[in-house]
């Protein structure tokens, strides 16, 4: 039976390829119109193209740096005018820069938090005009298992998805009242164009939890789709870790 969903107009950043892709996929899949914000623009609008295709539901691709608040700005309302609007927005652009903290240049560091943190927190403040609206809002805002164990050489990418936790528990407590819910993900080792860039002693632990397996795409898409339907209209604030048991 099909979850039912009281939303259905979503904005998702890096929604180009990999997980961004594939959340785009499950939620036109359920009848939400999705626009896909990336850096990429061409590729944006040709897996929109795709995914208008496969499921039925119109998909849209806009370019997007999220580094860039103009440019931010002018395309969330791009896609609003779109899509008739904008109840549901999730937070997935997200880059790494991996090092040893005494070897991360400024660069390195600057970069990661303006994408990884800052770039989530301005997608919230833009799709605010909508979400502070009265009627149904949903925020999905992802963030990783590492904020919540630790790893070595990221202390950059963790600070940032640690501070994404942080958005998801205030956001949810003022959007409340407009009928908004705001929820994080934390994501374990999921197998994307990302981790596989990942030194092959990295990926060979990504299997190293109780499951036994690598996360996929598909298993972060479903718990997006849940904290976006009406089966989740009670939870705000939460945090879902999706790893598979890796830490428990």
């Amino acid at each position: 039976m099909s979850a039912k969903y009281s939303v259905s107009k979503a904005i998702i950043t890096g929604g180009a390829q990999g997980l961004g892709a594939v959340i785009g996929e499950r939620l036109a899949s359920e009848g939400i119109s999705v626009s896909l914000l990336d850096m990429n623009e061409t590729g944006a609008k040709e897996t929109a193209e795709k995914l208008t295709a496969s499921t039925g539901t119109p998909v849209y691709g806009f370019k997007c740096d999220v580094t860039d608040r103009a440019q931010l700005r002018e395309a969330w309302q791009a896609a609003a005018d779109a899509m008739g609007g904008l109840d549901t927005y999730i937070g997935n652009a997200g880059i790494t820069r991996d090092k040893m903290f005494h070897k991360l240049t400024d660069d390195d560091w600057d970069l990661v938090i303006k994408v990884n943190l800052t770039g989530v927190f301005e997608g919230l403040r833009a799709s605010a005009p909508w979400l502070r609206t009265e009627g149904a809002g949903r925020v999905v805002l992802i963030s990783s298992v590492v904020a919540k164990m630790g790893n070595l050489g990221q202390m950059n990418y963790i600070a940032a998805k640690a501070g994404v936790v942080g958005l998801v528990r205030s956001g949810a407590t003022e959007l409340a009242r407009f009928g908004t819910t705001v929820n994080g993900i934390r994501p374990g080792f999921i197998e994307t164009a990302m981790t596989k860039a990942m030194p092959e002693a990295a990926q060979a632990k990504m299997a190293e939890n109780p499951l036994g397996r690598a996360g996929q795409p598909e298993d972060i898409a479903g718990a997006v789709a849940y904290l976006c339907s009406d089966d989740a209209a009670f939870v705000t604030g939460h945090i879902v870790d999706v790893n598979g048991g890796l830490d428990m």
